[in-house]
This record gives structure tokens, sequence and C-alpha cells, in this order.
């Protein structure tokens, strides 16, 4: 198998019983699982998706179920090796499965596992790869695809095509090919009639959200419910994706040192994106080379400025993950997959506003509370609503402090997780549906900090990027 396939066996943990046993299983499930779906196309019909994403859960209730019972009569050493052995075992099944359904059913995944804590470590650490090591398809089910799309055979198009995938998420994958004038490049190519799985996602979600239409948040619900929607079809559509990408770039120079692909919009369609190839490590590669804190904290101040600068650009990115950054060998970093975008209108112009005042007091909180929050009278004159709504921002402004923020302390990432849970728990999600993405992009990128142990001074950041954007307008 390549080599995704042997750095996703070597993550996987072998401390249960005897290692060598447990690791020879591990690797050797890996590769029935690789070797099955490969040639496999993702299902389309809901029916089938949602059949097959009940399964799972009924499989992964049923495992906790004996495991608990298991417990009852057994030692503490035997409890914790029963969990580890059980935590692996569901680990490389829901792997599999998501690997199967793919399209948004593999997010959901890469979501639960850029968390830390959320999910046992065995699990977290296997669903982590599908953030760019997802089983790839077969080259002989893309290759119609791109045939199609660039209107001739890869290898007549191409000076070389590489037939073995690089690198393989939710939505595709990527092929390492050489144009016919020399340039390295990397093809996305989009699993076919992935489109069509995200309908059947959506209308399954449509079913068993129904019982929420008769609730008060129901208005709420129904608009994250369409963005959510509008992003994901947004990402299948690489003509979107590679406009993205020329935007980003025009916001970098290269004393930033943040490279973004350039896009060769000649070989490049609604389904098939060819960019730049840019050599470089993803984040656990990197960590294996144990960095020091300096260079830890250069890349982490990269990021950082990466963020703002398209926060600030209007085109935020809404998705940052260990699978988009690149770290040069050169010290710079680079930033992949421009697929999840928000571009920002006059409205969400308006609420950075309102939420940049709120970085130096609280005089527009009640500003914030009636247009982000949407907040009504009820909720208003709820104390408990007011407390739960205001700690979401003393905890963003924690790393607001003078001087760097030590990232490498768990301590803050888990006090936010905390807060999002008592806020989904007490139903006090209504609000501006782009705060659905942007929460998402916060807590991205504090987990990829977090790994990273970055120290970023990140207030001085953020007012460096808004006297930028100030001036730039």
């Amino acid at each position: 198998m390549n080599m995704n396939l042997s750095e996703l066996m070597a993550a996987l943990p072998t401390e249960q019983g005897d290692a060598q046993d447990e690791g020879a299983f591990a690797n050797e499930q890996l590769r029935q699982i690789f070797a099955d779906l490969a040639l496999r196309p993702a299902p389309v019909h809901s029916l089938h998706r949602l059949w097959s994403t009940g399964e799972l859960s009924v499989q992964i209730a049923l495992a906790s179920l004996a495991l608990w019972m298991r417990s009852w009569f057994a030692t503490a050493d035997m409890r914790k090796r029963r969990a580890i052995e059980t935590n692996l075992r569901l680990a490389l099944k829901t792997f599999h499965r998501l690997g199967y359904l793919r399209g948004a059913m593999i997010k959901i995944g890469q979501a639960a596992a850029s968390l830390p804590n959320l999910l046992p470590a065995a699990i977290a650490d296997t669903l982590d790869k599908l953030h760019f090591e997802a089983p790839p398809m077969h080259y002989t089910l893309i290759r119609e695809m791109l045939t199609n799309e660039l209107g001739g055979d890869p290898d007549e198009v191409f000076s070389r095509f590489d037939k073995e995938a690089f690198a393989a998420a939710s939505l595709g994958q990527v092929h390492r090919a050489k144009l016919k004038t020399g340039e390295e490049v990397a093809v996305k190519v989009q699993y076919p009639a992935i489109a069509r799985t995200i309908d059947a996602d959506f209308r399954n979600l449509s079913a068993l959200l129904f019982p929420a239409r008769f609730s008060r948040d129901w208005e709420s619900i129904e608009q994250s419910f369409a963005e959510i929607q509008r992003t994901l079809k947004q990402e299948v559509d690489y003509v979107e994706e590679a406009e993205n990408l020329r935007r980003a770039a025009s916001l970098f120079t290269g004393e930033d040192e943040i490279v973004v692909p350039k896009v060769y919009g000649e070989y490049s369609t609604k389904r098939v994106l060819t960019m730049e190839y840019l050599p470089g490590m993803h984040l656990n590669e990197f960590l294996t080379t144990d960095p020091s804190q300096e260079a830890r904290n250069a890349f982490g101040t990269k990021i950082h400025i990466a963020w703002w600068r398209m926060y600030y650009g209007d085109i935020h990115h809404a998705d940052p993950h260990a699978g988009n950054y690149l770290f040069l060998n050169d010290g710079r970093l680079g930033l992949l997959d421009f697929g999840c975008v928000q571009r920002y209108g006059a409205e969400e112009r308006e609420l950075r506003a309102i939420t940049d005042k709120l970085a130096n007091g609280w005089d527009a909180f009640p500003e914030f509370l009636r247009l982000g929050a949407r907040a009504s009278a009820k909720d208003l004159a709820n104390p408990e609503y007011v407390k739960t709504i205001r700690e979401g921002f003393v905890w963003m402004a924690e790393t607001m402090a003078e001087g760097p923020f030590d990232f490498g302390d768990g301590r803050h990432l888990q006090a936010g997780i905390g807060w999002f849970s008592r806020l989904l728990r007490k139903r006090y999600t209504q609000g501006h549906p782009t705060y659905l993405y942007f929460f998402r992009s916060v807590f991205g990128l504090k987990a990829v900090l977090y790994r990273l142990r970055a120290h970023v001074d990140v207030r001085a950041l953020m007012e460096q990027e808004q006297r930028a954007a100030t001036e730039a307008h």
C-alpha cells in the first residue's frame, strides 16, 4: 500500500496485551480496509447511507455496553486493557465505515477528532487521519472523471501523472503530476457522485430534524442547516475553490512567508483542481522532528497571521485543521484546501466590527446580543442566558492578554469545549448563521496551536492585521 497507510498503521496505539500481536492485528485490519474501500464508490442513496450510519451507531453502543458489563468482574489493570482494546477496534470500525460513506460523514469524523479528549485517544488518533489520509479510491474509479473533465486521458494531458493518490480526504483525493511545461503540480480529483451523497445525507438529516420544527428554536436551526448545506455545496465546486485560492493568495507577500498554491486554470474544472505542488510536512510529521520552541512559535505566529489576514480580508478560512497546513523546510507555511471558506458581506463585516469592540470592553455587548446572538426579549431578561453568552467572550479574551499566550496549556481549550457544551445543553444556540463556521474556525485554530505547543502574541497580531486592513480600505 502507499505511504499514507504505513503512517496510519504506525500511529495506531499498541499498548494492549502483547504489543507485537496487537500491532500485527491493526496492520492486517488496515490493509483489509484500504483494499476494500479502494474499489468501492461511496453509496449515494439516502436509505443506504442512513442504514449504514445507524448500523455503526448500534455497533458502537453494543461494544460500549459489553465493555461496561465486562468491567464488573475485572481488576483495574484488566479494565484498562479491555478499554484500550475496545477503543482500538471501534476506531478501526469507525474509520472503515466513514471511509466508505465519505463526504459529509467523514467531515463529522474529522471534526470529532480535532478536539482533544472529546473521544478516547485510540479513536481520536485514528479519525484524525481522515483529514488527509482517508482511504483513496482506486485509479480505475476516478480515471473516467479525469478524462471527462480534462478532455483527454491523464497520461496524455500531463507529461506525468501518478496513479496512486498521495493524499485523500472527505470529498476528493490528490495526485502528483507534472505539466508538459515542466511545473510540478497537485491534482485534486473529486470522488464520483460525491455531491449526490451530500444531498442524500441532508435529506436524512432533514427527516431526523422534523420534530424540531415545532420548537421555538426552529428558525435558528433551519438557518444553520441551510448554511451548512450551502457551504458543503460550495466545497464540491472546484471553480469556487480556485477563486478562493486566488483571492487568498492576493493577501500575502513574500515577506509573510505564507504560501497559497498557484492555480492552473487551464487544467481545472468544477470537479478537478490543479495547483502548484508544495513540498512540506503535515503537523504530525513536523512534530516527529522534535522542533525547537522557537520553531513552534514561528509557525504558530504564521498560522495566526494567516487566520487574521483572511478574517479581515473578507474571505475567512472556516476549516483550519492539521491537514490544511504544510510546514516547509525553509520556514514558510503552506496553506491548503480553500473549499470551506466564508466570504464576508455587509452583515458579516458589521458583526466583525462589533466583536472587535468587545476585545477592548463590554460596551458593545448589548449590540452583539441583539444582532449577533439575535436574543429575544425573553433571553435578555434571563440572567443565566446573558452570563453564558458572556462567558464565551471571556474565554476568547484569555488569549488577548499582553504578551505571548501559551497554547500548549490544554486547560484553555478544555474550558472552551466546556463552555460550548453548556451552550448546546442549555439550547442557547440561536444566532447569525456566520457564527456556526466562525466558532468551528476558532476551535480548529486553537486545536492546531495546542498540538503545536506554540506561544503566540495574539493581541499584537490582531491589532497589526486590524491596522493593515483599515489602511487597505
